[in-house]
């Protein structure tokens, strides 16, 4: 399937509210096509269309501007939000050290709560970093193309530009995901009353079952919750995207997207193309192979 195809179904099937956000890949793609071939360009009696390559590098700029200002909005919201749920856990848990009295069911409704905002922003945090990743490799898509058909040489100097903008920055999101998790997967499971307030007493008896069972990861968290489903359904696209453009090239090339986006071996927990692009766990696949490519940078 070819690049373009799987830009044009990730943004179909990301969240309504971030798809006027992405690198306008399909707009640039059609500019790029009419413009005057490197032989004709070269020709005598022709004029090249613009001279230099300025008026094609403003055009990224801009494109650049509207990723960072973007993804840099949302990584500010991540860390208000985040703060803002550990203090609730810690207002829950002191309000309940203070009043003994007060009933389970609030206090199972009240923590409820909070691990359904924590499943939710965790999905968030995760389809942010693929974001950066696709917009990212479509960013090298299109400088591939421009210089290929003029016959310049845009390609290697810009994106060595790109690797160091905030869009494409992601250790600071990378640990905000991280301890997201920790949030997730240390604190609820030790506490097995925080269940859904409004399950039936005949659901209550298999708790201790339950407690028998080994303890899902966040992303499977994210699953049983509802209100996380179409953060779940966006992400997962993503994943199916990354691991399109992770798979090798047939030729060896330093700029190639396969090498930007880890595809040796020894990557740690990098999603290849056997991976079941369907499970949610691949998801910290991302985020650690995107510390590896920053790492190499």
């Amino acid at each position: 399937m070819k690049f373009g195809k799987d830009f044009r179904n990730h943004l179909e099937q990301s969240l309504p509210e971030w798809r006027d956000k992405f690198f306008c890949y399909k707009p640039l793609k059609k500019l790029i096509k009419n413009l005057p071939p490197e032989s004709a360009g070269s020709a005598s009696d022709q004029q090249p269309p613009i001279g230099s390559d300025e008026w094609f590098v403003e055009i990224l700029e801009e494109e650049l501007e509207k990723l960072n200002d973007f993804y840099v909005d949302k990584e500010e919201d991540f860390v208000i939000r985040l703060q803002e749920l550990k203090d609730g856990i810690e207002r829950v848990l002191a309000r309940r050290n203070r009043d003994p009295e007060i009933s389970e069911r609030e206090y199972n409704e009240e923590m409820y709560e909070i691990r359904r905002a924590f499943v939710t922003i965790h999905g968030e945090m995760v389809l942010l970093k693929n974001y950066s990743s696709i917009n990212f490799a479509a960013l090298i898509k299109i400088l591939k193309k421009y210089d290929k058909r003029t016959g310049r040489l845009l390609s290697l100097p810009f994106t060595r530009r790109a690797l160091h903008q905030p869009f494409f920055t992601t250790e600071p999101l990378t640990r905000l995901v991280r301890e997201c998790e920790e949030n997730l997967e240390l604190l609820f499971p030790v506490q097995p009353e925080v269940i859904e307030p409004n399950l039936n007493p005949a659901t209550l008896k298999n708790t201790q079952i339950e407690k028998d069972k080994p303890t899902p990861s966040a992303a499977e968290a994210a699953s049983q919750i509802p209100e996380a489903n179409e953060v779940l359904k966006s992400t997962i696209a993503a994943i199916k995207t990354i691991q399109g453009l992770r798979k090798a090239s047939s030729t060896y090339n330093p700029m190639s997207l396969g090498r930007i986006f880890g595809t040796d071996d020894e990557a740690s927990g990098a999603v290849t193309s056997d991976s079941d692009a369907s499970s949610v766990s691949g998801l910290k696949g991302i985020d650690d192979d995107r510390d590896s490519v920053h790492s190499d940078a």
